[in-house]
């Protein structure tokens, strides 16, 4: 049932258009918390230069070249962004985030618990809910009456047309 009683039908696999809204903000907001955690980190290692350096060893943690524990630690970041920045260019998120997330966690656990926190976070306190409602609603009037004057221009405009032709 819709708010104001009226009967509101199922989805495929009968699931309801809040839980079809649901799944997809849970999507959209997962993607966004890994858009989080990739910025996070590139305050951490901004001078990495992930794919922008001459040498190929620059950002692995394992390159002979890094002698400090602050080199490794830059380079392991480094590693870990280029890991997430590949996930979102090159995994498709689906229909359910959380494949995206263990496939993720396949590589890196922590990172994806990482952007799992994050999207907890960003989901409570982050997100603007409010504002989601109101600019749906808002997008919906204001489309909702575009709409109607194109079908009333295209329904009842053409004749008008046809009759002063005449």
């Amino acid at each position: 049932m819709g708010s104001d009683g009226d009967f509101v039908p199922s989805f495929a696999g009968g699931i309801s258009p809040e839980r079809f809204a649901a799944n997809s903000l849970k999507r959209m907001i997962t993607h966004a918390a890994a858009r989080i955690v990739l910025k996070q980190m590139e305050g951490i290692a901004p001078q990495t230069g992930i794919g922008k350096s001459a040498d190929p060893g620059a950002a692995d943690v394992n390159a002979p070249h890094h002698h400090t524990d602050a080199e490794r630690n830059v380079a392991n970041i480094a590693n870990r962004q280029k890991l997430l920045q590949d996930m979102l260019t090159d995994v498709p998120m689906g229909a359910d985030p959380n494949e995206w997330l263990l496939e993720l966690a396949r590589k890196d656990g922590l990172l994806a618990v990482r952007v799992a926190e994050a999207r907890k976070g960003y989901c409570q306190d982050g997100f603007g809910w409010d504002d989601v409602r109101r600019l749906c609603s808002e997008d919906v009037d204001t489309d909702n009456q575009t709409l109607l004057q194109a079908i009333m221009q295209e329904q009842y405009g053409g004749s008008d047309k046809q009759q002063s032709a005449q």
